[in-house]
Parts: C-alpha cells; structure tokens; sequence
C-alpha cells in the first residue's frame, strides 16, 4: 500500500475514486518576486517547526504511516540549516516537536513518544501505547508540558489490519512525568487529537477529528467538560495561564471562544456563506496573536476575529483574481500576519486591519513558466515569524528573510 497522510487516507475512504488531475497554476504575464531562501534541507513533508534562539526542530513524513518508511526528526542551526543532530524514525513520520527546557518531545505515526536530549538528539526515554496498526493510529499532535507533566493525544489498535473508520482504535489523551515518561493517567476521548492538547492553568484542553473540545485536570485526568464545535478539529487550538478563552476552529468553519473553566462558549461564529463556486468554505490554518483569531480556509481567504468576540474584524483573499489556493499556514508577531498558501506564497498583512504590506513567492519555478506549486496539492505545512527569519515547511524546511531587503 502507497505512502499515505491522515487526511489523504481519510478522505480516500470517504469519497467515491476522484481522479487526482489538476492543474498547474501560473500567471499570464510574469511570475512575482521569490525571496531566496538563506537555506533548505529537502526531506518528504516535513511537519511545522519549532524553535529556540539557536535551532529548528522539525519531524519528516508529517501525517504518513506505512511499512518501510524512514523518517527523520532534526535538529538544524538557525544559521545555516547544517543539522545538529537527527533521529530517525520507522513505520511512519513524526509528529510537531516541543521544545522546553533541555528536551524535544514529539510524537510517532507508530504511538511512541520519544524525549531526547536537545543538545545531542539522545533517546531520554520512550512511551509505547500499544499499538499495532499499520495505519491510521499515532501521537501526532504537539504535546504540551505543564510543570514535571507531558501531555500528548495518542491514538492506537491492537489490529495491525485496522480500518481507520472503525471503534477498534483507542483515543486518549495521556499524561507522563516528562523526567521519566512514565504514564501517570489516561484519560479517553471521542476521537484522534490531531492537533496537540494545550495547558491552561490546572487544566489540560484537547479538540478530536470528531470536532469535540474536552477539558482535563491535569492532576489526576479528570474530564472537567466536554463542548462540541462542528465537525472535525484539525488544526491547532489556542490557550495559556490566565486566558480568557480557548480558540477553535473547525474544518466545517465554525469558529469558537470557550470559557476554560466551565467549557460555555463565550462567542460562536460561522465562516459558512455565499461565494462564487458555492462551496463550503473549509478550514485549513489558524493562528492567535494578543489581540487576534486568525482562521485560514481552503479558498485561499483570511478571516480574523478579535478575541473578545463579536463579528469578523477583516477578511482578506491571498489569491483575488489570479487563483484559489488554500491557505496552509498563518504566523503573526501581533503587528504584521504572514499568510502562506499552497501556491508557495506568502503575503505580509497589517494584523490589525488585513491590508496587504508586501507579497513573495518561497516555492521555486516548476517549469519554465510555471510561478509556484501546483496549488492543488497539500504541499506547503508551516510558516513561523522569527526575529529576521521566515521558517517555511512543506517539500522542503527552509529560511527566507523576513524583511525586504531594500
């Protein structure tokens, strides 16, 4: 059996055959600027960075299982991309590192949850689930550390042959001493945590592929409350000591503010709507700042809520006339938002407003002329604003300069 992400797999089991097809996106008249990346390391889909002052973190085959596969998870200078060390993983990818303190956790495409050593890349220890599957169980969410806790979402099946849309998989979200990586409680969910759990406060919050957000003591595993959004969570959720709310979004567009100690929503709102091919808009990237809910969707348009509630603030298009491109990945520094798509362009927004600054282009020419990737294709992962640097995942991982250079 092929190489396969979660959502490819999904998505292939749910629909009738779709021929794959497409189109190569390109515009009439002249390509525009692509800033030269400073450094890249090609790879296969690698997962969002993580970063310190001095390195990148990043885990190959994000979202793929499969018999034979070798992945990588390394650790790269800031400087020049030179690795620093890397670990390799079977059967499968990795999930989004965490960096605290002195170590890197992340989880597998096989249910394992790894700690290494930052400096060196040295096995700390490994937590084994259980499972068996060869496909559509794994930790690949980013964990969360909450003082001497590791959190992480692990799905597995005893079935090596188990089917993904079937109840032989088990859902849970863990915790283990991040000394040790001993399970110290589990806790069950309705479904896969795709995108990471988050700690707020004395409580652990983590959203399911079934589009639930569910609430934990971080203590002793307790479930605190259970709240439903749409239908199926996949991108990252938002929330810190003393927030006001968790953010969510899911791929069905609704969007919501959920009070973290009693589970109500504080706000609700719906992307849902009229446009001019009359699909439903879907959910493809979101982001926070201080002030700011940033929700990306398969149109290629930029939706921004303020975090108080109330209606959009703006609502920006990344491709306007020349195309559709979903949006894969926003980062925001809470003055400028920087909006990737999956042409391999990246558009520079005023946070506060939406008006476009500046506009690049990261994916190299396919052809001669031909301006970015294909955008039919889930080729682009991540985007992270640094202090003078762009960390851009997808195809390859690499670094663009943030600012132009005049």
């Amino acid at each position: 059996m092929p190489d396969w992400t979660r959502r490819q797999l999904l998505a292939a089991l749910g629909t009738a055959g779709v021929g794959v097809g497409g189109y190569w996106w390109f515009e009439t008249d002249h390509c525009i600027d692509r800033r030269e990346p400073r450094w890249t390391l090609d790879g296969r889909r690698w997962s969002p960075a993580a970063t310190d002052e001095y390195s990148v973190y990043v885990s190959e085959q994000h979202g793929s299982t499969g018999e034979g596969l070798v992945s990588r998870v390394a650790s790269l200078k800031q400087f020049d991309g030179e690795p620093k060390w890397v670990f390799t993983v079977t059967g499968g990818g990795a999930g989004v590192p965490l960096v605290a303190d002195e170590s890197v956790y992340f989880g597998t495409g096989t249910d394992l949850v790894y700690s290494l050593d930052k400096r060196t890349g040295h096995v700390e220890w490994r937590y084994d689930a259980g499972g068996r599957e060869t496909y559509g169980g794994g930790a690949w969410g980013q964990p969360a550390k909450a003082g001497d806790r590791l959190i992480a979402g692990v799905s597995h099946s005893g079935d090596s042959n188990a089917d993904p849309r079937d109840d032989s998989f088990v859902h849970r979200v863990v915790a283990l001493d991040a000394e040790s990586g001993e399970e110290v409680w589990t806790s069950g969910v309705d479904a896969k945590v795709w995108s990471g759990p988050v700690a707020v406060g004395d409580t652990v919050v983590a959203a399911t592929e079934n589009g639930s957000v569910s609430a934990f003591a971080i203590e002793d595993g307790t479930e605190r409350w259970r709240t439903e959004v749409g239908e199926k969570i996949w991108e990252s959720i938002f929330g810190d000591d003393g927030d006001r709310a968790i953010h969510v979004a899911s791929e069905d567009g609704r969007v919501a503010a959920i009070d973290p100690g009693s589970g109500e929503k504080r706000w609700t709102a719906s992307l849902s709507g009229e446009r001019k091919d009359e699909k439903e808009r879907k959910v493809r990237a979101t982001e926070r700042d201080d002030e700011t809910f940033f929700v990306g969707t398969d149109s290629g348009d930029v939706v921004a809520f303020s975090r108080s509630g109330g209606p959009e603030d703006w609502r920006f298009d990344a491709g306007g006339a020349r195309s559709e491109a979903a949006i894969a990945a926003i980062s925001s520094d809470g003055s400028l938002a920087y909006v990737l798509d999956q042409r391999g362009y990246v558009s520079v927004l005023d946070a506060a407003s939406g008006e476009r600054r500046d506009e690049f282009r990261v994916a190299e020419k396919s052809w001669e002329d031909k301006c970015g990737w294909n955008a039919v294709y889930d080729r682009a992962t991540g985007l992270l604003a640094g202090e003078n640097s762009l960390t851009v995942t997808g195809p390859w991982v690499g670094q663009v300069p943030r600012h132009r250079e005049e």
